[in-house]
């Protein structure tokens, strides 16, 4: 009779224990141990959905808010015309990916003598599809030696 086959989380379930880690600053001996204490593994990757769930809601007892749960929970104070917080690290990374390098200096300098705007969190919706269909016309730039 074949093995019976373990649920397999997705990689975007590991990489949200990886990034909930990292922004609690966890030391590996602490990660390794909740994960033990908490779903009896050693390691992201041998988590079942029932464990990872688990791991989440002790991230989340211990302060970890996700980027999506804190986006909803801005909306209501947000201004309805703003740009979300998807369109503004999507025209970041963008932005960066064209470059070659983190450069939001130079973002803010194109921003304001392209758009009229100096900073990604001053545009409105509207404008940040704009600026993302301009960033999607841009050629890579080539490394200078």
């Amino acid at each position: 009779m074949p093995a019976a086959r373990r649920a397999t989380l997705s990689a975007t379930c590991i990489k949200q224990v990886q990034i909930a880690r990292k922004r609690l600053d966890m030391s590996d001996a602490d990660y390794r141990a909740l994960l033990q204490r908490v779903a009896g593994v050693s390691s992201s990757t041998e988590l079942t959905p029932a464990g990872f769930a688990l791991v989440m809601d002790e991230f989340a007892r211990l302060g970890f808010i996700s980027t999506a749960r804190h986006e909803a929970a801005m909306q209501e104070s947000r201004a309805p015309w703003a740009a979300s917080y998807a369109q503004r690290s999507r025209i970041a990374a963008m932005w960066d990916a064209w470059k070659g390098k983190h450069d939001p200096d130079g973002l803010r300098r194109w921003l304001e003598h392209h758009h009229g705007v100096s900073d990604v969190r001053f545009c409105s919706a509207e404008k940040a599809s704009k600026i993302i269909g301009a960033l999607s016309g841009f050629k890579k730039k080539p490394e200078t030696n």
